[in-house]
C-alpha cells in the first residue's frame, strides 16, 4: 500500500543562479519483477540491528538465503520532480541530465540550497547549457510512500525504482513530461549517485538505447565494502529516530502534551498548527542513527563544512529493507555501448573501503576503474574513471564539489553530449 504527497501540479520554484525550475508531481504506471523474501520486517530498533547483522555476516549472502521466489509488483505512483533549464539559452537541441540520488538523500542532493546554492550541481549543469531533471526516488521525499511494513520489504525494491526512472526518461524523450513545455529531448544523459548510480547502471543494461551517456558517481562494482555502509549506518526505525518528520506526530498532539505538563508558558504565541505533520512511515523504513553515522558514511574529515553535516542530518532520508536486500542486484556485465564516466571520491567507504587507490593490483589504477570490464561494448576512448581527491562518498557535500561537477560537464561535452 502507498500514499501520495499531494503537491500542486505545477509550482514555479524560486530562481537561484541563472536557472529556471519547475516542481511537478508526475504519475507513473510501472511494473517490475520483485523478490519474495522469507523474513520478518524489522519492527523495533533492535530488529533493525539484527537485520544489519544478517546482511553483513562474512561469507553469507543474506539476500540469497532469504529469497524464495519472485512476484510482479505493479501500480501507479507519484514521483516528485524538479525540472530546471538555463535562464537564457540559444540551444535548439538541448540535452537533459536525469539525476538520481542515492541512499540518505532526496532530490535536493543535486540542488543544495545551503550556502546560497554554492554546492548545487544543478547550477553548474544549467550554467553549462544543460537542462536537468532531479527527482525523489519512489518511496521517499515527496514521492509516493508505502504505508504498511510488508510493502517496504515486498514492493519497494531496486527493480521497481528502475522502472520509475525508465518511465520518466521516456516522457522526456517523447515530450510528455509535465513542466517541460512539451519539449522532446533527443539527447538524454543519466547521472547517478551511489544507489542512484546502481539504478542508472541497471537501467542502461535493461534498455541499452534509453540513454546517450551515463555518469556513475560514488560507485564501483566492488561489493566487498557494502557491509561497511550497513554497519556504519547503525540503522534505526525512521519513525522513532526523527518522529516529527517520519512519525505520526502533529502540532496539535505536541500542544496537548505541553498542556499536560504545564509548559505552555514557554511556548506562548507559537502556532502549533504550523507544524507540518510527519510522514507516518511504517516500520521497515530505516535511517542512519545520527550525525556521527552520517559523517562516517559520506564525509571526509577536514574537507567539508561542519554545518553541512548538520544540514545532512536534519534532511536525511530513509531506506527500506527491500532496497537494502536488492542493493547488489546489478548484472556483472552491461549491454550499454555509450560513453561512461565513473567518478568516485578518493576516500569513498561503501565502494572503496575508504581508499579507492588501494587496488592490490599494480595494473589497476583504482577500484572504480575496474568497472570498465563490465562494459564490453564500450571502447576505451568512451570510458573514464576519475577519482575526486579529498572526497568521501557524499561527493556533493565536500568543499571541492564543484570541481567534480566540472569534470562531469567536460566529459559530456567531449562526447558530443552538450546542448547544441
Amino acid at each position: 500500500m502507498l500514499s501520495s504527497v499531494v503537491l500542486p501540479a505545477l509550482v514555479l520554484a524560486s530562481l537561484a543562479s541563472a536557472k529556471q525550475c519547475v516542481n511537478t508531481t508526475v504519475p507513473v504506471t510501472i511494473s517490475a519483477r520483485t523478490g519474495i523474501f522469507n523474513i520478518a520486517v524489522p519492527q523495533t530498533n533492535l530488529d533493525a540491528i539484527t537485520f544489519a547483522q544478517n546482511l553483513t555476516q562474512q561469507g553469507r549472502n543474506f539476500t540469497s538465503d532469504a529469497l524464495t521466489g519472485y512476484a510482479t509488483t505493479s501500480g501507479t505512483y507519484n514521483i516528485s520532480t524538479e525540472f530546471c533549464m538555463p535562464d537564457s539559452s540559444n540551444s535548439t537541441m538541448p540535452t537533459v541530465q536525469v539525476l538520481t540520488h542515492g541512499i540518505g538523500f532526496d532530490k535536493t542532493y543535486w540542488d543544495l540550497s545551503y550556502d546560497n546554492f554554492n554546492y548545487s550541481y544543478v547550477d553548474v549543469a544549467t550554467a553549462a547549457g544543460y537542462c536537468t531533471l532531479n527527482y525523489d526516488r519512489l518511496g521517499l521525499g515527496n514521492s509516493s510512500h508505502f504505508t504498511d511494513s510488508q510493502s517496504t520489504l515486498d514492493e519497494l525494491q531496486a527493480s521497481l525504482e528502475v522502472q520509475a526512472l525508465a518511465a520518466l526518461t521516456m516522457m522526456l524523450r517523447n515530450g510528455t513530461l509535465p513542466g517541460t513545455n512539451g519539449t522532446s529531448f533527443s539527447k538524454v544523459v543519466h547521472v547517478g549517485h551511489s544507489f542512484g548510480s546502481a539504478q542508472t547502471y541497471a537501467l542502461v543494461d535493461m534498455y541499452p538505447t534509453i540513454s546517450d551517456g551515463i555518469v556513475l558517481t560514488g560507485f564501483s562494482l566492488n561489493s566487498s565494502f557494502a557491509g561497511f555502509f550497513v554497519a556504519g549506518s547503525n540503522f534505526m526505525q525512521a519513525n522513532s529516530n526523527q518522529p516529527l518528520r517520519f512519525g505520526n506526530i502533529s502540532g496539535a498532539a505536541i500542544e496537548t502534551v505541553l498542556n499536560m505538563v504545564s509548559l505552555t508558558d514557554l511556548t506562548a504565541g507559537f502556532d502549533f498548527t504550523s507544524i507540518v505533520p510527519g510522514q507516518n512511515l511504517p516500520n521497515g523504513y530505516l535511517v542512519s542513527s545520527n550525525e556521527g553515522a552520517n559523517q562516517y558514511l559520506f564525509l571526509l574529515p577536514g574537507f567539508f563544512d561542519p554545518n553541512i553535516l548538520t544540514v545532512a542530518e536534519l534532511t536525511k532520508q530513509p531506506v527500506t529493507t527491500g532496497e537494502l536486500l536488492t542493493l547488489e542486484s546489478a548484472p556483472p556485465m552491461n549491454s550499454f555501448a555509450g560513453p561512461v564516466l565513473v567518478l568516485t571520491g578518493s576516500n569513498d567507504v561503501p565502494y572503496c573501503g575508504g581508499n579507492c587507490l588501494a587496488t592490490g593490483n599494480p595494473s589497476l589504477a583504482s577500484i572504480p576503474a575496474a568497472v570498465a570490464m563490465s562494459f564490453p561494448n564500450v571502447g576505451a576512448s568512451n570510458f573514464t574513471a576519475y577519482i575526486q581527491p579529498n572526497t568521501a562518498h557524499g561527493i556533493n557535500l565536500h568543499y571541492n564539489a564543484t570541481g567534480a561537477y566540472d569534470v562531469i560537464q567536460s566529459f559530456l561535452a567531449s562526447k558530443g553530449l552538450a546542448s547544441s
